[in-house]
């Protein structure tokens, strides 16, 4: 029986520190059980605050091409999206698409995420991604193992809305352990794992009020692999 459980009691991160160290601390202190082979899905957004990923936007300067867009969509100001073009590596904004109040952006990893994986932080702040999500997926990995003695494998989640559909959903941007894609060589088909257990995840991490930015999935069969990452499901056809 698989089943997914939110760690509770996980502090809050407002600055860089070693956030493997401090899972690891709540983790004991709540005596939350994690077994050889789960499945654990952090929130990137307290992997952005722990790696200092912070933006002050009165130190950002928009272009003209942040300030275009802007007029399109007043409710984005013009230095977040200049923040948004930033993540894209491409100044001249085409790796960014416009629709209606969404603004979806290419990343360099192939990943198309809203507003390119950057949120709007509290006193003129925007948090962006970590700088290799699969990095920070392993360091947590490799940290569990040393202090808890458990092998598991990571998913870093990010929310991320459609510009079809209301709303948010949890999707993958970095994992460490194991094959983002569940492949059925019989059918011909494959399902983007890492992005199913991301999901899943939201369920629980979700919650709003809720300080829940770990979820451990327990009792899935799947195929470990620690030399797999994110760019293993990207479609770079596109």
């Amino acid at each position: 029986m698989v089943t997914i459980t939110g760690l509770q009691g996980v502090p809050m991160i407002s600055k860089t520190c070693d956030l493997s160290r401090i899972l690891v601390e709540t983790i004991k202190k709540e005596h939350f059980k994690i077994a050889a082979g789960d499945i654990i899905c952090v929130a990137s957004k307290i992997c952005s605050m722990a790696e200092g990923n912070i933006v002050d936007l009165s130190h950002v300067a928009p272009t003209s091409v942040a300030k275009r867009i802007h007029q399109r969509i007043p409710r984005k100001d013009a230095s977040l999206i200049q923040v948004i073009i930033d993540q894209t590596a491409d100044p001249s904004g085409s790796k960014l698409e416009v629709s209606g109040n969404h603004i979806g952006a290419w990343l360099p990893n192939g990943l198309f995420l809203t507003s390119g994986g950057v949120d709007k932080g509290k006193n003129n702040t925007a948090i962006t991604l970590p700088k290799n999500c699969d990095l920070t997926a392993k360091r947590i990995s490799n940290t569990f193992y040393q202090e808890l003695g458990v092998k598991t494998s990571v998913i870093i989640t990010d929310s991320d809305g459609r510009a079809d559909k209301k709303g948010a959903n949890q999707v993958a941007v970095g994992l460490y352990g194991l094959n983002g894609l569940r492949i059925n060589k019989e059918a011909g088909t494959a399902e983007t794992l890492c992005d199913l257990l991301a999901a899943a995840a939201g369920l629980v991490m979700g919650q709003r009020g809720v300080n829940m930015p770990l979820v451990c999935i327990h009792g899935l069969e799947y195929d470990q692999n620690t030399d797999s990452g994110i760019g293993d499901v990207v479609n770079y056809s596109l």
